[in-house]
């Protein structure tokens, strides 16, 4: 059985610069997360969590690949070098706007 604390992990989620010179540092739960809209129309939202940044970027652009970026040459290149955000970022710019891994509006989230 997996364990929860594997994946929600406490992080820095607001930094408050003080007038005195004090720094108030608070941290809150969160998760890895990527988000893809089906293709079927029906307007289906599928979401994943993982355990780290890294995990869900390599799993996003492997999910771009197979969403037809290893036809693009830049993009296997990109896959390659183990560069996981630029090979979204190209499927980003390649692809319809309705057809992005989060749907209308851009990358998917990753917190």
């Amino acid at each position: 059985m997996v364990r929860v604390a594997e994946f929600v992990k406490r992080v820095v989620c607001s930094t408050l610069y003080h007038p005195d010179g004090t720094v108030e540092i608070t941290k809150a739960p969160a998760v890895w997360t990527l988000a893809h809209r089906g293709y079927s129309g029906s307007g289906r939202l599928d979401v994943w969590v993982y355990r780290s940044q890294a995990e869900a970027l390599r799993a996003g652009a492997e999910l771009a690949m197979d969403c037809g970026m290893d036809e693009d040459a830049h993009s296997r290149e990109l896959f390659a070098a183990r560069r996981w955000a630029a090979v979204m970022e190209r499927y980003e710019e390649q692809s319809p706007r309705g057809a992005s891994p989060a749907g209308p509006g851009g990358l998917p989230a990753t917190r």
